[in-house]
């Protein structure tokens, strides 16, 4: 059974929810600037990625060698390559693709370099086959890259709320169905990237994104995930809405699951963000434009471990089309939350 939506929340959070839920999504990649470089291709191969150069640092972050970090658990003040991606791209036929991909920093990834690793077989626009290791069809927030992410890093939702890459099957269609509903539905393992299957059960995950009718860059995103894994069972809903034009962009999702394990643990929460986009008219050598961005999140966890309350802004400034600075702060709001520091996060990205 699925867990319900959405928890009571204080007032700001209704307040924050309630004026952005008037507006509903537009597509599911929805972009910051566009900063896809041209496609560098070697004979029949295209290769893509990019690289994360970080910078964090966290009021009352701890010094002491053998114990890192602030006394209550907060990072200590950082430099970091949090992701060097490689991707390798294809076609076998004009309908079977393949594609494969690797992030060479592994700090945050166990040491496990491969990323994506799959095949498509495309029989129309509206019906596609995808095998491999892949990202769920799940989230928002979660299916934007992060070449296109205006704050640097997803929150609490995106990162621990949504099922991430997997290996199983996937039908999907790779352009909307008479211009406004796309959908992707996949039976994975469930047991995450690069990790062998422990039971028989696998996940399955959908996701149907379709555009309001009759308003222009408005369309509402569903999404959904049952399985049964060795601890237990898990179920996850969501529901985003997110309105895009070419300057600006005011987006609100709400994911809710449940994890019946040793004990049952519910999660639920939302987040808002906007963001205003400024596009350079003559891009110059050191100039391609700027970016402004907020969010609110507000998720409560039985578990506590992924309780979040907290404020993130900053901007982005594009050097290049390909090459971005950023800045932002984090403002955790209230104590009873795993990390509640004031933190000062910039990233330097370059995409290739």
């Amino acid at each position: 059974m699925f867990p319900t939506l959405p928890r009571a929340a204080g007032p700001v959070s209704v307040v924050l929810y309630l004026a952005v839920a008037s507006f509903a999504a537009t597509a599911a990649d929805a972009a910051a600037q566009d900063t896809t470089p041209p496609p560098v291709t070697v004979g029949r191969i295209t290769i893509s990625g990019f690289v994360q150069a970080d910078a964090l640092f966290t009021k009352d972050a701890g010094t002491s060698s053998d114990r890192p970090g602030s006394d209550e658990g907060e990072s200590p003040d950082s430099f970091s390559v949090p992701r060097a991606r490689v991707g390798l791209s294809g076609a076998l036929t004009q309908k079977i693709t393949w594609y494969l991909t690797g992030d060479f920093a592994n700090l945050t990834s166990d040491g496990r370099v491969l990323r994506d690793a799959y095949m498509t077989f495309t029989a129309n626009s509206q019906f596609a086959v995808r095998y491999g290791q892949m990202v769920a069809p799940f989230s928002l927030e979660r299916l934007t890259s992060y070449t296109k992410l205006e704050l640097i890093d997803r929150s609490v939702i995106g990162t621990f709320m949504t099922p991430s890459r997997d290996i199983g099957l996937m039908i999907l269609n790779v352009q909307p169905w008479r211009g406004w509903i796309t959908y992707g539905a996949a039976i994975i393992n469930g047991t995450g990237q690069n990790r062998a299957d422990d039971n028989n059960a696998k996940d399955v995950v959908g996701r149907v994104v379709t555009k309001v009718p009759h308003v222009s860059h408005l369309a509402l995103g569903v999404n959904a995930q049952t399985g049964t894994q060795a601890a237990g069972d898990r179920h996850r809903v969501g529901v985003d809405v997110n309105y895009e034009v070419r300057d600006y962009r005011v987006a609100v999702e709400h994911v809710s699951q449940r994890r019946d394990y040793a004990t049952r643990v519910d999660t639920s929460g939302f987040s808002v963000i906007g963001a205003f986009k400024h596009h350079a008219h003559d891009v110059s050598p050191h100039y391609a434009g700027y970016e402004l961005a907020a969010r609110y999140v507000d998720v409560e966890d039985d578990a506590v471990t992924l309780t979040s309350h907290q404020v993130q802004a900053g901007g982005t400034y594009f050097i290049t089309p390909a090459l971005r600075l950023q800045s932002n702060v984090i403002l955790p709001i209230g104590d009873d939350q795993p990390r509640h520091a004031v933190r000062w996060w910039s990233r330097l990205q370059f995409n290739f």
